[in-house]
């Protein structure tokens, strides 16, 4: 009841603490499995990150934008429902983490930031067509705006970029 309100709401930290306890105490075995591969595997995603970010930063860095770059990880009961729904183990969930590129400009313009950020993204990395989200001409009816797409990494790995703004 209280995680998908609090995703309705855009309370996203909440309803992940939520779902996260609930498969802590429903299925403890497969949250304890998630959780020590998720940790076994922490350092090789952050170098992972780090190497992916570095010719976007230098290209938003040259183009004078202010930004974060943050990297986040899928919640454990995320995880869990994909390796159901898919009859998959933990090694070939490729979605764990999305990298959040978080861009500090004026309102007005929030859109074209955006999408300038997201043709960066590719002129990288390879997208997957089917995995464009464009919440940023239409928001979510939460009020969530965000250009979500998916990347192929230069290793191979499929990543998927979030691109919004501070506001």
């Amino acid at each position: 009841l209280y995680a998908p309100l609090a995703h309705r709401l855009g309370l996203y930290e909440i309803k992940t603490e939520l779902e996260d306890l609930y498969l802590k105490y429903y299925d403890g075995e497969l949250y304890e499995q998630i959780a020590s591969k998720l940790n076994k595997t922490k350092e090789v995603r952050e170098r992972f990150i780090s190497i992916f970010s570095q010719p976007i930063i230098k290209d938003l860095d040259h183009l004078n934008l202010k930004f974060q770059i943050k990297a986040r990880t899928k919640s454990i009961y995320s995880i869990a429902n994909k390796m159901k729904k898919q009859e998959i183990p933990f090694e070939q969930v490729y979605d764990l983490f999305a990298i959040r590129i978080i861009l500090d400009v004026p309102d007005d313009e929030e859109k074209a930031a955006c999408w300038q950020t997201y043709s960066i993204v590719t002129d990288h990395f390879l997208p997957n067509p089917q995995r464009l989200r464009d919440w940023i001409s239409t928001a979510k009816a939460n009020g969530y705006e965000s250009l979500h797409t998916t990347v192929m990494s230069k290793t191979g790995k499929w990543v998927e970029v979030q691109i919004r703004t501070k506001r």
